[in-house]
């Protein structure tokens, strides 16, 4: 359930040798570009163990104008298995490697399977493994596994600290099957026509595509796409290239594709800033007494600032004689200098950024479960970040879940159908307004009546819903005419299809 992952490796004098190895694979060279440095910055590439002139002069480079080009190495690795190139980027001045590749694609070369336990792996057991329950409380010890034996086989000679290891973004996700290609892309076509007004109380953009559509929020974006538009558009290329390369079908790229046709995936993107926001509204100090004091007295002043705000707002717009009767019944709240300090040191520990790594050293975890002066910037991606991360995967995949359509959306599928195998075409959006009247008042009589509809205009109302089924006696749309594409939330399908052809996993070497 678990698709793209950003890593970052902290330290690069201590990460030397990791950087030494990239070295050795990397063939396309180093980009650059402008910007300015501090002297401080310089000192620290000299930290990192370039020690020469010579060294330093080509990580960094003084112009007349003050500023210095700046040398990142970006390259691309492949993997052990040699079917995935994943790509890494060196930032020398932020003191950081960073990978960024897709878990599935690595292990298996493709995300059309998911990162889950399958029918070869040691633990799996059928009824378990087929639930979204098991597969969300197993999702943490399979990516942390993973990690391990990500570093350990691509970089043998390196001695990881995983202190050091970041998550910085992890994307997390769901493949929907449905029968067959066409019931897929219906019901995705149904989910755009409804525009469910996903988080309604976050600050967000619904965007919709020919075969996806994605929801943009500041801290994460989420989107449902149809997989084989997207298998056919990107991937299938590289795999039959893999293949022509090794001389055999490597990859299965028809029955990828055949398979990926009846998948709707659900994708999460969730960086940093949403990571920081799960944690400290949910996990930072939950058990410490003090930092529940701190809470009740921060949420306390924000409401009172709230209601200071809109007091100040209604004053502002009120006459002279006004503002001090409205003052006089609506007083301000008082805060006091405690609570003020409170709400902000309060205040500076959520918008305080967190960086959340693999391991954390002691002090850092105790300054993550209780009130203590010395700060740290550090907190552990833990089972239970992991765990709400997958919780709001499953709250926006049950938000775009379609169990029956509005009677407005089925006459509009009737317009729809009827403008396709027709020259004459009916007045859809005309149409969709007058059958909101409709519903609202009962019948096309009262309807008429109450908008005093001329007697042509009627005749031709009528008529036009007459085509498409809709008739005084029957205003709603017949329940047989639509059909619903059958699914399930959960991986019975899914399995039970790789169990019965396990082609599509078994010729690809699995790290």
């Amino acid at each position: 359930m678990i698709d793209t992952i950003i890593l970052r490796i902290h330290d690069l004098q201590k990460n030397s040798q990791m950087i030494r190895c990239l070295e050795v694979y990397n063939n396309n060279g180093y980009t650059t570009k402008s910007i300015k440095v501090p002297s401080a910055d310089i000192a620290a590439i000299r930290e990192q163990g370039y020690n020469s002139e010579k060294e330093i002069l080509d990580v960094l480079q003084q112009k007349r104008t003050g500023d210095f080009i700046l040398k990142t190495q970006v390259g691309k690795q492949v993997n052990t298995s040699s079917h995935y190139a994943f790509t890494y980027y060196i930032n020398y001045t932020k003191d950081f490697i960073e990978f960024n590749f897709s878990i599935p694609k690595y292990k298996f070369g493709t995300n059309i399977l998911m990162f889950l336990e399958h029918t070869l792996d040691r633990d799996f057991i059928y009824y378990e493994c087929t639930t979204m329950e098991h597969n969300i409380k197993r999702c943490y010890k399979l990516l942390m596994s993973f990690l391990r034996k990500f570093f350990l086989n691509e970089f043998t000679l390196c001695n990881i600290d995983f202190h050091d290891v970041e998550i910085n973004r992890i994307d997390v996700c769901y493949n929907q099957l449905f029968k067959n290609k066409e019931e897929a892309l219906l019901y995705l076509e149904y989910q755009k026509r409804l525009k469910k007004k996903y988080s309604r109380d976050e600050d967000g953009v619904m965007r919709d595509y020919a075969t996806s559509m994605m929801y943009v929020t500041k801290r994460y974006s989420a989107k449902v796409y149809h997989k084989g538009a997207e298998y056919e558009k990107n991937d299938i290329k590289q795999h039959e290239k893999i293949n022509e390369e090794k001389g055999y079908q490597y990859f299965k790229t028809a029955k990828f594709q055949a398979f990926a046709d009846r998948i709707l995936r659900y994708e999460l993107t969730i960086r940093n800033n949403y990571l920081n926001y799960l944690h400290k509204h949910n996990i930072f100090r939950k058990d410490c007494p003090l930092f529940k004091k701190g809470l009740a007295v921060y949420l306390k002043v924000e409401s009172a600032k709230q209601k200071n705000d809109r007091i100040s707002k209604l004053i502002g717009k009120l006459g002279a004689v006004e503002k001090i009767k409205y003052a006089l019944m609506n007083p301000y709240e008082k805060i006091d200098k405690w609570e003020r300090s409170v709400h902000k040191e309060m205040t500076r520990l959520f918008t305080s950024r967190r960086y959340f790594t693999i391991q954390i050293d002691p002090l850092s975890e105790l300054y993550n479960a209780k009130t203590i002066e010395q700060p740290s910037d550090k907190a552990l991606f833990s089972g239970a970040l992991l765990n709400l991360c997958l919780e709001k995967l499953v709250e926006f995949i049950n938000e775009f879940q379609i169990y029956e359509l509005p009677d407005e959306e089925r006459v509009k599928c009737l317009i729809d159908s009827y403008n396709s195998t027709h020259r004459v075409k009916l007045p859809r959006t005309e149409m969709i307004q007058f059958y909101e009247h409709l519903m609202k008042y009962g019948s096309f009589k009262d309807t008429f009546k109450l908008f005093q509809t001329p007697k042509t205009s009627r005749y031709r109302y009528t008529g036009r819903f007459k085509k498409i089924g809709i008739t005084e006696n029957s205003i709603k749309p017949i329940d047989s005419m639509f059909s619903i594409p059958k699914t399930t939330l959960d991986f019975k399908e899914y399995h039970s299809f790789l169990f019965y052809d396990d082609s599509l996993t078994r010729g690809i070497k699995i790290n």
